[in-house]
């Protein structure tokens, strides 16, 4: 699976806090060391953005697009980003416990050593999508479709697949602790050892009783 990097410019504007606005449109910029946390937009694009320690706790990001976008450290804990939509991006050791994505769209896009603990990815749909090193604690995908997507040595503990519908999805060398919605994981590739710690959560799911 190849997955399209971010394009970013050579030369980026620096942008400050007073630049993020209620219905703010960023292109080609970065911004740094800024703390935007409960802030609440109705409309924000991005387009060759990189963003670097910036903090976003707890903001509602209404009809948030990112196109070609760096996002470095970066704090999304418990933000609002429901129907958003996400490509060519990469999120690198973001703090994103709690972060709400439902019915978002995500294609080309990589986490790397993101904490996604109790994240939200209800009814979203991920193409070509690389989770690396994260830890995906009571995370969320119920309903949700995906294609293309690969969990590398991440944590999955009672994290949720019900329901969804995967095409290719590569969970062989992370850690998969109590999940629920094992009989609507047709698709994915998990390994010999992952099957025997599994086999007791996909017996109960599909109302097996073993006997000893």
């Amino acid at each position: 699976m190849r997955i399209t990097s971010p394009s970013l410019p050579d030369t980026l504007a620096e942008l400050t806090a007073a630049d993020f606005t209620n219905e703010t449109s960023l292109e080609a910029c970065r911004l740094e060391d800024i703390d935007l946390a409960r802030i609440t937009c109705r409309a924000v694009s991005m387009d060759e953005v990189v963003l670097e320690r910036v903090t976003l706790a707890e903001a509602k990001l209404e009809g948030l697009t990112c196109r070609d976008v760096l996002i470095k450290q970066c704090d999304f804990s418990a933000a609002h980003c429901s129907e958003a939509s996400f490509q060519r991006t990469a999120f690198t050791s973001g703090r994103m416990t709690g972060l709400d994505c439902n019915k978002s769209i995500f294609t080309d896009v990589t986490f790397t050593g993101c904490k996604l603990d109790m994240a939200n990815f209800r009814f979203s749909r991920l193409t070509r999508v690389r989770f690396v090193d994260c830890a995906l604690t009571d995370a969320d995908f119920l309903g949700a479709t995906l294609s293309d997507v690969t969990f590398e040595k991440s944590l999955l503990e009672r994290t949720d697949f019900g329901q969804c519908t995967l095409k290719s999805v590569d969970l062989r060398s992370s850690q998969l602790i109590e999940l629920k919605g094992w009989q609507h994981l047709k698709g994915a590739s998990i390994d010999g050892t992952q099957l025997i710690v599994a086999a007791p959560y996909i017996a109960a799911e599909l109302g097996i009783r073993v006997v000893n």
